[in-house]
């Protein structure tokens, strides 16, 4: 029997073995998600796609994001051939991204500003 991993402040790293973990304990489908825009690097920036950008999340598919980088859920596609700034063995254009979780350059992510309401 294995010990359960350490997830929170207190844990160096969470365990990597399942897929989609994400340490921050936040659910991709509840967590703290802010709506934002997603951009490709191009004079001026080109809009690509829309969806939500995941706070605290350290790896996306088991890979650790690099400091400038923060996950996203892409939720509505924009323009289906540009290519996506941190490409992967199964998503190489924005079109491929719908309902996926993607690694996002930070300076490419534009948080919408206006303020959803929730009730319990």
């Amino acid at each position: 029997m294995h010990p359960e991993p350490k997830v929170g402040p207190s844990a160096a790293r969470a365990s990597t073995k399942e897929s989609c973990v994400d340490p921050s304990g936040n659910n991709p489908e509840t967590g703290d998600s802010d709506k934002c825009r997603l951009y490709i690097e191009e004079n001026p920036p080109h809009l690509v796609a829309l969806g939500k950008v995941y706070e605290g999340s350290t790896t996306v598919h088991n890979i650790p994001l690099l400091h400038n980088q923060v996950k996203v859920g892409v939720e509505e596609v924009k323009d289906v051939a540009a290519p996506v700034p941190v490409p992967t063995d199964e998503v190489n254009l924005v079109g491929q991204t719908l309902n996926t979780f993607l690694a996002w350059p930070t300076h490419l992510v534009k948080r919408l500003l206006e303020h959803v309401f929730c009730f319990h």
